[in-house]
């Protein structure tokens, strides 16, 4: 089910002015198809039809589901941006036409309603990007919307060291939600332990040299180092607002969980 929030036809895109920017699913329908030399889709699906066959998945399983958000976002890459903009199709269809936009950064997210709780309800996301497809599945706080992935097993995607088939990570979807109810416990359970662990403020510093130390050894010029560190969480600025929100909640709690410093990194990933 998609949300109604949008059935008005939205007419116009501004990236210009706005980082991003949010739509319904049949707006992104008419977004401009890109394709290859041999009229093929570049990532060999479109956008749109990676979430159509998401929500057929949760369809499948009879689970009640809602699509909450979908929305572009514009990058600095100079060889494919997040969004392109056709002129001669602006001529056809108007100024800052949806239609005449190409977007290569898509996300949305899936709100999975089945066994909720007034604190937690499940959420699928998924990433449509220049370097491919990737979807991950676990509990979102409501109250701040944060998303939880707890383990690498709720997360997949077609590119990159651990690389899937396209139709690998529709697979993956399937298997998730065929055992929706018992992941969903799991990862309940996961947090429930998170929440009884205190962490003191030597473990604290030890998270942030850590983080620290894996952005150093990734940018680093030395391969040896580079080569040692695929990706890391957070870049310099993150890692400082990380830092700065711990320490501020350790002093107005003067105790934490692993779930409150769980929580303060995930509110960074929000766009």
């Amino acid at each position: 089910m998609y949300t109604s929030a949008a059935l008005e036809r939205q007419q116009q895109f501004d990236f210009q002015n706005n980082g991003i920017e949010v739509m319904n699913f049949e707006t992104l329908q008419r977004t401009y198809k890109e394709n290859d030399i041999y009229g093929k889709p570049v990532q060999g699906i479109y956008h749109y039809q990676v979430l159509q066959r998401m929500t057929d998945i949760c369809e499948k399983y009879n689970l009640d589901y809602e699509v909450e958000e979908i929305f572009a976002a514009q990058n600095r890459n100079k060889t494919q941006p997040g969004v392109s903009i056709l002129p001669q199709v602006e001529q056809t269809h108007g100024e800052k036409a949806v239609e005449a936009h190409i977007l290569r950064r898509i996300f949305a997210t899936i709100r999975i309603k089945d066994w909720e709780t007034n604190e937690l309800t499940t959420t699928l996301v998924v990433a449509y990007h220049q370097d491919g497809i990737q979807a991950a599945i676990g509990p979102c706080v409501k109250i701040c919307h944060n998303q939880c992935i707890l383990s690498p097993e709720r997360s997949v995607c077609n590119y990159g060291k651990n690389k899937v088939t396209t139709e690998g990570v529709f697979e993956t979807v399937d298997g998730w939600l065929a055992n929706f109810e018992v992941n969903m416990n799991e990862d309940i359970g996961r947090i429930q332990r998170m929440k009884r662990r205190t962490v003191s403020l030597e473990e604290i510093y030890m998270y942030i040299g850590l983080l620290t130390a894996m952005r150093v050894a990734h940018d680093s010029s030395d391969r040896n180092l580079s080569s040692s560190v695929e990706t890391y969480p957070l870049n310099q600025g993150q890692i400082s607002v990380f830092t700065e929100e711990v320490l501020k909640l350790f002093n107005e709690k003067g105790q934490i969980t692993t779930w409150d410093l769980y929580n303060v990194a995930t509110e960074i990933y929000k766009p």
